[in-house]
C-alpha cells in the first residue's frame, strides 16, 4: 500500500508540475477513470461474488447529475459531485434491497437484475426532455483552472479514494465477511455473519464510488449522451479489468485497469482499432484459462521474475530503438511480465503435498500477524474408545439450556418432523440417532437457523429462536458442522477460523482473531497446517477444520452433523479425541452419528428418532436395549 501512495503523490506532482502534455493527461486519466469504476464493481462482484452487470447505471446517473445540474441549471461542478454520490448511493440500496431480501436472487439472476436496471434508467433519460430527451447534455468546465489539469486530478483523487476504501474494506471486518459470502452464503450466515448488512455496505460504497466517478468523467467527455454512459461497454469493461487483473485483492483491478487501457490506446495509435475487441477479447479468453485468479495472484506470486522481465523487454526494445516510442514499449514490457509470471505459474502452498490438489482459484491477502507463528502440532494420539465412568452422565446434567417444543417440519406433503419435544441441558453430550431419513439433519438446520420449522417454538437460554436469523442464533450459542464440510475454500486454514471468532459470540478484529484462531487449531491438531488453503487438507482434516471453526465463535451448544462419517478406524478414534477435548471444555454437544459403538460408550444421553418422532430418550444402555429402537433402527445393519 505504502509503494502505490508513493505512486499516487507521484502522478499528482507529474499532474502539476510536470508539464505532461495533454495527451497524456488524458491517458492517464481515462486509466484513472476505469480504475475507479472496476474498483466500484469489484467490491460486490469481486468481494462477495455477486457478479454485476450493471455498473453502467452509476456511470450514468453520476454523470447525467452532473451534466444537468452544471449543464442546465448552471450549479456548480463541485457542488454535483455529492449529488451524484448520493443519488448512486440510494440507487445501490434500492437494488440491494430488493435482490439480497430474495434469497433466489443470486448468480446469473442476480446479473440479470442488474442488466436491467441500466436499460431502464436509459429508456427514463432518452424520453425525459429535462434529462437528455435524446439530444445530449453540454458539461460546461470549470473557468477558474486549467481545464485538462484539473480533471486529471479530480480523476487521480477519486481514484486514490476508491482504491483506498476497498485497501481498507478488504483488511477490515467487511472483507473478511464478503469474502465468506463468496465462498458460501449460507455457511457465512449460520457462523454469524449478517449478510444482508455487509452485502449492502458493499453495493452502497460501490454506487457512491462509481457516481462519483460518473460525474468526473461527465467533466472529462464534455458532453454527456445516453449512449456514452448506459452502454454496455462500461460494464463490460469493468469486467473485463476484473476478471483481468483479479477480483480477490484490491489491487487487481489497478493491474487490470492499466493494462487494458494502455494496451488498447496503443492498437489506436498503430491503426488496428478495427483488430481492438478481436486483441482483447483473445488475451482475455487465454489469461481467465491460464491465469482463472487473475493477474495478481501471478504476479505476487513471482514478483522478481516478472519485473525482470518487464524491465529486460522495455530496455532492450528502448536501446534497439528501431520500433514504436516509450509506451509502446511499457505496454510491452507490462505484457512480456504478465506472461513471465503465468508461464512459471505461482508458488506451492504451504501444506500442499505433491500429487495434490491444485491452488484454489481465488489467492486471498493473508498476511500473518507479527510474531503469531503456526502451532505445531502433530495429530492426536489415536486411542480406543474407552466407556464413560458409570453415573458420569448424571454428573453432567446441567439446567436446561435448549427446549424443543412440538416442532414440527413439513416439505409439502412430507412430514420430516412431527411434534418433536426435547430438552438440552448444559453439559450433556447427546447422540442422536436414527434411520436414513429420520430427521435428524433437518433438526440441526432448525437448530441453526438454516431452515424454519413449520410450527413449533425453540429456545436456547430462554431466548425464543422464532424470528431471529441465522446469524443471530449463532449469536445466541448455536454452532455447527456439516455432514459434507464446507469450508471457505479461499481462505487459509487460520482465517477460516478466525473468521469464526470475529463474528461469534465474542467478536474481535482480524489482527486479534488470527493469534485466537491458531489456539483452536492446536485443540484439533491442525496448528501445522494453518497456512494451507482446506483444498490442500483430506476428510478428516477439513472435518477437524470444522469443528475448530465451530467452536472458535464461542458456542453453548455444538452440533456436529455427521463428523465422523467416511473415516477409517484410526481417524474416528482421533475425532472421538478432539470431540472429548471440546466437550470437556465446557460446550454441550449434540452428535449426529451412526456408529453406534461409538456413541454408545461416548454420549450421556441417546436420542433416537423414526419418521420424523422421538422414538427413544434415555441412557444409551436402556436405548440400545429398547426392542422398539431395535426394530426400527439396529435390525442386521447396526454397527455395534
Amino acid at each position: 500500500m505504502k509503494s502505490l501512495i508513493v505512486a499516487f503523490l507521484a502522478l499528482a506532482g507529474l499532474g502539476l508540475f510536470g508539464g505532461l502534455p495533454s495527451y497524456y493527461l488524458v491517458l492517464l486519466g481515462t486509466v484513472l477513470f476505469w480504475i475507479v469504476q472496476t474498483t466500484s464493481w469489484n467490491l460486490l462482484s469481486g468481494y462477495a461474488g455477486y457478479f454485476s452487470f450493471g455498473q453502467a447505471a452509476y456511470v450514468g446517473v453520476g454523470a447525467y447529475s452532473t451534466a444537468v445540474l452544471a449543464g442546465r441549471h448552471g450549479v456548480s461542478f463541485f457542488w454535483t459531485i455529492p449529488v451524484a454520490a448520493v443519488l448512486c448511493g440510494l440507487l445501490a440500496l434500492g437494488i440491494g434491497a430488493v435482490a439480497f431480501r430474495l434469497g433466489s436472487l443470486r448468480g446469473e439472476i442476480f446479473a440479470l437484475l442488474t442488466l436491467a436496471v441500466p436499460f431502464i434508467l436509459s429508456a427514463f433519460a432518452r424520453i425525459n426532455h429535462s434529462v437528455d430527451g435524446g439530444q445530449g447534455t453540454t458539461v460546461p468546465p470549470p473557468s477558474f483552472a486549467d481545464f485538462q489539469e484539473l480533471q486529471y486530478l479530480l480523476a487521480l483523487v477519486v481514484a486514490g479514494i476508491a482504491v483506498a476504501v476497498a485497501y481498507l474494506v478488504r483488511h477490515g471486518r467487511a472483507g473478511s465477511a464478503l469474502i465468506a459470502i463468496r465462498d458460501d452464503e449460507d455457511v457465512a450466515e449460520v457462523l454469524g455473519v449478517p449478510t444482508f448488512r455487509y452485502k449492502m455496505v458493499a453495493i452502497a460504497a460501490g454506487g457512491v464510488l462509481g457516481g462519483i466517478g460518473g460525474s468526473v468523467y461527465a467533466l472529462q467527455i464534455g458532453f454527456v449522451t445516453v449512449e456514452s454512459v448506459f452502454g454496455l461497454t462500461i460494464p463490460l469493461f469493468v469486467i473485463v479489468m476484473g476478471v483481468l487483473g483479479g477480483r480477490s485483492h484490491w489491487l487487481g483491478p489497478v493491474i487490470g485497469a492499466t493494462l487494458i487501457v494502455s494496451l488498447q490506446d496503443r492498437l489506436s495509435a498503430h491503426g488496428l482499432d478495427s483488430w481492438n475487441a478481436v486483441i482483447l477479447g483473445g488475451i482475455l479468453a487465454l489469461l481467465v484459462v491460464a491465469a482463472p485468479a487473475g493477474l495478481y495472484a501471478r504476479l505476487r506470486a513471482r514478483p522478481v521474475t516478472a519485473g525482470v522481465a518487464f524491465v529486460v523487454v522495455t530496455g532492450v526494445l528502448a536501446i534497439i530503438n528501431v520500433w514504436g516510442e516509450t509506451l509502446d514499449w511499457i505496454v510491452c514490457g507490462m505484457l512480456a511480465a504478465a506472461v513471465a509470471a503465468i508461464a512459471l505459474g505461482t508458488k506451492r502452498s504451504p501444506g500442499e503435498k505433491s500429487g495434490g490438489q491444485t491452488a484454489p482459484a481465488l489467492v486471498e491477502d493473508t498476511e500473518s500477524v507479527s510474531g503469531a507463528g503456526p502451532v505445531t502440532a502433530g495429530p492426536v494420539t489415536a486411542a480406543p474408545v474407552a466407556a464413560r465412568p458409570a453415573g458420569e452422565e448424571d454428573a453432567d446434567r446441567g439446567p436446561v439450556l435448549v427446549e424443543i417444543r412440538e416442532l414440527a417440519k413439513h416439505f409439502g406433503g412430507v412430514h420430516a418432523l412431527d411434534d418433536i419435544t426435547l430438552d438440552v441441558r448444559a453439559g450433556e453430550l447427546i447422540g442422536l440417532v436414527g434411520p436414513n431419513g429420520s430427521g435428524k439433519t433437518t433438526l440441526v438446520d432448525l437448530l441453526s437457523g438454516r431452515q424454519r420449522p413449520t410450527r413449533g417454538a425453540i429456545r436456547v437460554g430462554g431466548t425464543d429462536l422464532g424470528r431471529l436469523a441465522p446469524h443471530e442464533i449463532a449469536h445466541v450459542g448455536i454452532a455447527r458442522t456439516y455432514q459434507i464440510p464446507k469450508p471457505f475454500g479461499s481462505m487459509t486454514v487460520r482465517d477460516n477460523v478466525a473468521t469464526a471468532i470475529m463474528f461469534g459470540r465474542r467478536p474481535g478484529s482480524l489482527r486479534e482473531a488470527r493469534p485466537l484462531a491458531e489456539r483452536h487449531l492446536a485443540t484439533v491438531a491442525l496448528g501445522h497446517l494453518a497456512d494451507a488453503h482446506p483444498g490442500h487438507l483430506n476428510l478428516h482434516q477439513r472435518q477437524l477444520l470444522e469443528m475448530a471453526r465451530a467452536i472458535a465463535a464461542g458456542p453453548r451448544v455444538l452440533l456436529l452433523d455427521e463428523a465422523l462419517a467416511g473415516l477409517n478406524p484410526a481417524e474416528v478414534d482421533n475425532a472421538v479425541e478432539v470431540v472429548r477435548r471440546i466437550h470437556a471444555g465446557g460446550i454441550t454437544i449434540v452428535i449426529v452419528e451412526h456408529l453406534l459403538r461409538v456413541l454408545n460408550q461416548l454420549a450421556t444421553r441417546l436420542v433416537v428418532l423414526d419418521r420424523g418422532t422421538v422414538l427413544a430418550d434415555g441412557a444409551p444402555a436402556a436405548v440400545m436395549s429398547d426392542p422398539a429402537v431395535i426394530r426400527a433402527y439396529l435390525g442386521r445393519q447396526a454397527h455395534v
